[in-house]
């Protein structure tokens, strides 16, 4: 008889999966993917069945037997098993759960409808608000641009993962959205584990939430324009909504780069039933490809072998395809959008200089702005580097 006799288990979630059953603990957002067979064990314990008794159900069911001791073992790794004594945990209150249920509302939803139709009916009557790259340079002061633009970003970065944020509280999920930071950049963060709790039909949303606001900005910005534009020339606050809006089609786009792993891709992955199908993918181009891991700059960071589940390792093959395809396409792309902007950034910034007079107000703007374009783009990156490599070196110093 199984030493193990009875085990007292936190709530717990079952989700069916292509490749087994999500099993998890919502307020410790702790997940693992099992067999069927280890989620219908599981759930008899979860009913309340002492261990010898789940342990001959399951002989009985699938013909084999089970060690009780390990298996509950391996719960207890996964931070299922409630110690005894211990309360059952609950869920932390979720705040602004009436506000998620608002934001996405049939009501919602009716008022973004409506603000679409509008500004595509300023896109087909006035020709002069259609996104273009020299909208980007709403004001003839590149460092009114430069500094209006970095200004609008971050809060309309927070919009967007905040969205994310207020579509998963309204699923009752204790989302949380913080800051956190990517090399020298500051960026907002918005921790969707939750989602693994919940059914693949109601993860859709959550993912698409921060594309969905950033549309409504574009229609917001185009509409604001068109406005302007209606008495026949724009102000500087019309060039300004042009601007965002250019500017916040670029970040839409990028959503669709799916080898960097941005919504689209688990909008994707989703889709297709995928549990870890980058890291998988990557494996996969590591194993058929070994000289791609010796490429400078190149990282295929990936599961092993033994660690891909079934319907990864089938999709795996073609995804590898879209995730070389979409390193050339995210080149073009920078190249056919972001290009213009910066070869007329760079054309501004030299006609500033061919001012050589100190007393023109163009040339101290040239020579400022492209002292901030200096420090954001070659001296910051290259200190975040160097701080990273000394972190690492650090870190390398400890483990021996």
């Amino acid at each position: 008889m199984n030493a193990v006799t009875r085990v007292s288990l936190h709530p717990l979630t079952f989700v069916p999966e292509p490749d087994g059953v999500m099993v998890g603990r919502a307020d410790a957002a702790a997940y693992a993917l099992l067999p069927a067979d280890g989620a219908a064990l599981l759930g008899r314990l979860a009913e309340g069945a002492p261990a010898p008794e789940a342990a001959a159900w399951y002989e009985a069911t699938y013909g084999e037997t089970v060690d009780m001791d390990d298996f509950v073992a391996t719960l207890d790794e996964l931070g299922f098993v409630r110690g005894e004594g211990a309360a059952p945990a609950e869920l932390p209150r979720v705040r602004f759960r009436t506000l998620g249920r608002a934001v996405f509302s049939p009501w919602a939803w009716a008022c973004y409808v409506l603000l679409a139709a509008v500004a595509v009916w300023f896109l087909v009557s006035e020709p002069g608000v259609r996104p273009h790259a020299r909208h980007v340079f709403f004001s003839p002061s590149l460092l009114v641009v430069q500094l209006g633009l970095a200004l609008v970003q971050l809060p309309l970065a927070l919009l967007h993962e905040g969205a994310h944020a207020l579509a998963g509280r309204r699923l009752g999920l204790p989302t949380r959205l913080g800051m956190g930071r990517r090399y020298f950049l500051p960026v907002f963060e918005t921790s969707l584990d939750g989602l693994l709790g919940v059914p693949r039909a109601r993860r859709y949303l959550p993912f698409l939430a921060g594309m969905l606001t950033d549309a409504v900005m574009v229609c917001v910005t185009l509409t604001l324009a068109g406005a302007d534009l209606a008495d026949g020339t724009l102000s500087w606050p019309g060039g300004l909504a042009l601007a965002v809006c250019y500017v916040t089609l670029i970040r839409l786009a990028w959503q669709f780069y799916l080898c960097l792993r941005t919504d689209m891709y688990y909008v994707v992955a989703t889709a297709l039933g995928c549990t870890n199908l980058h890291e998988v993918a990557s494996a996969y181009l590591r194993r058929t490809f070994p000289l791609l891991a010796r490429i400078p700059g190149v990282r295929l960071a990936g599961l092993e072998e033994r660690e891909w589940s079934p319907r990864d390792r089938a999709v795996a093959p073609w995804y590898a395809v879209i995730l070389v395809g979409g390193v050339l396409f995210l080149v073009a792309g920078a190249l056919l959008v972001v290009g213009p902007v910066v070869l007329e950034f760079a054309t501004r910034v030299v006609e500033g200089f061919g001012r050589a007079s100190l007393d023109d107000a163009r040339f101290w703007d040239s020579a400022v702005t492209l002292l901030l374009a200096v420090v954001q783009f070659v001296a910051l990156p290259l200190f975040a580097g160097r701080g990273s490599r000394s972190v690492s070196s650090a870190r390398k110093e400890q483990s021996v």
